[in-house]
Parts: structure tokens; C-alpha cells; sequence
């Protein structure tokens, strides 16, 4: 997608999942926090590597311009496919989250939690409902004509993929709905799904200071990494989830 946003002096530039159209435009109003964005397509969460190359496409492009010198990306970590990401000029800002449910929820503390109560949700929120491909009543004509795409002269493989679709989400019992734009259509369309899979449904209050945060310039260490010019993301083991690392060797200049 193009970018967009007016030139305003002194917010940030982002490179941000388009999940999150709906809450960045809640959170800006008319106003815009952030001078340019580039929105990528959500289904790169569900390939790591094709997401690491988006990401680090934009920020070499990116890199050297002038009119900023940070770069904030709304992601959490995403399958580890914002591992290994670096600039070499500008500095990097992105929450310390696992992912966009996180993001929503206001930090990966409330969806640890979540789950320790109940290990069976599955989330849902605007962005996720909006191409219908959550489990529901719409993810099996969404599959099949994917599938066919990929294999036009196979239906045995089409059935057993969506077969194993299927039994993927058997361990899940409860819809959970996070929201923080007030959309009853998607709200109402989540009670449908967990309808259609015998799930209970929950609505679970989303906390925006996240999100908000990194869009307005908080950079309080324990909830964002700044990742300094020449350093990578990198995983960590404790509770920080990711650290900023010596960069690749050898990588040139864009």
C-alpha cells in the first residue's frame, strides 16, 4: 500500500500490520500521529520470512531520509518474523508484545494472564474479522477457493487441507473478542463464529495505552525496544521478550 498521512514535524514514521486499521484511525481521529506509514498485508504473519523481507524492504528504503531518525514498527513478535530486522541509520521502536492480540490487550502480561485462566481462547478483533478467514461460517469458502488457486487439478489434497484446518482449532472452546473501536458489525459477526464452533463467546475489555503509546513517543524501556542504527532485534529469554543485538556483519549501506 502507499503511504499517507500529512508531513507533520516530530511524529514518527511506521511500519505497521494493517490489522490495525481500524485502531490507528480510533487513536488519530483527524489527525494523523505519525508523519508517513506503510501498511503491509496481515497475511504475512502466517509466513515469518516472506514478513522479515517486507519489513526490512521499508526501512532500507526508508533509512535514508532525512525528515526523522526513528522508525516505529507496529508489530509484536509475529512467529519471530521481525527477528533479525535492522537499520543502519535510523533507530527502530517496537512494543515489547507477542503479537497484535497482545498489542490490544495492553501487553503480554493481560494475554499471559488470559490464557493461564482459560487455555482454550481463540482472538478475534476488527482486523482479524475483516477478510473472514477466522473460524467461522465463512472460513471453509475462503479456504476452498484459496486452495483451489494452489492446486486447480488436485481435490484430494484440497480435502485433507481443509480437514486438517478443521482439527487444528479442536483444542480452542471459547471466541474472545478484543476491541477498542466500539465495532458492533465485527462484534456481532464474532458471536456467529463462536455459534458456528460450538464455542463459548467472551468479550474482553481491550486496553489501548499500548498502542497509543507507541503512536505518541513513550519509549518507557520495560514496555518498547529502541533498537539503536546498526543493531538488531533479537529474541531474549526473560520477560523483556526481545533486545536490541550487534547487527549483521557485512550488510551495506541502502
Amino acid at each position: 500500500m502507499p503511504d499517507s498521512g500529512e508531513e507533520r514535524a516530530g511524529v514518527p514514521a511506521i511500519i505497521a500490520c494493517d490489522v490495525f486499521t481500524d485502531e490507528f484511525r480510533a487513536l488519530g481521529g483527524d489527525a494523523p500521529l505519525w508523519t508517513r506509514i506503510r501498511w503491509l498485508e496481515m497475511g504475512l504473519h502466517d509466513r515469518p520470512d516472506a514478513l522479515r523481507r517486507e519489513v526490512q524492504a521499508v526501512i532500507d528504503e526508508w533509512d535514508t531520509a532525512g525528515d526523522f531518525d526513528e522508525i516505529v514498527l507496529a508489530y509484536g513478535l509475529c512467529g519471530n518474523g521481525l527477528l533479525g530486522i535492522e537499520a543502519l541509520r535510523k533507530h527502530l521502536v517496537l512494543p515489547r508484545a507477542h503479537d497484535c492480540i497482545s498489542m490490544l490487550l495492553g501487553g503480554p502480561r493481560a494475554h499471559e494472564s488470559l490464557l493461564k485462566e482459560n487455555p482454550g481462547p481463540y482472538f478475534y478483533s476488527p482486523g482479524w474479522i475483516r477478510h473472514r478467514r477466522v473460524p467461522g461460517p465463512d472460513r471453509a469458502a475462503y479456504l476452498q477457493e484459496e486452495y483451489s488457486r494452489r492446486y486447480p487439478d488436485d481435490p484430494d489434497i484440497i480435502g485433507d487441507l481443509l480437514e486438517a484446518d478443521a482439527l487444528a482449532f479442536s483444542h480452542h472452546n471459547c471466541a474472545a473478542y478484543v476491541d477498542i473501536t466500539k465495532d458492533a458489525e465485527a462484534e456481532a459477526y464474532c458471536r456467529d463464529c463462536a455459534r458456528h464452533m460450538g464455542w463459548r463467546f467472551r468479550r474482553l475489555a481491550g486496553d489501548s495505552r499500548l498502542l497509543e503509546g507507541l503512536l505518541r513517543g513513550d519509549r518507557a524501556p520495560e514496555r518498547f525496544l529502541v533498537v539503536p542504527p546498526g543493531q538488531r532485534i533479537a529474541r531474549s529469554g526473560g520477560e523483556e521478550l526481545i533486545v536490541a543485538v550487534p547487527g549483521g556483519e557485512g550488510r551495506a549501506a541502502p
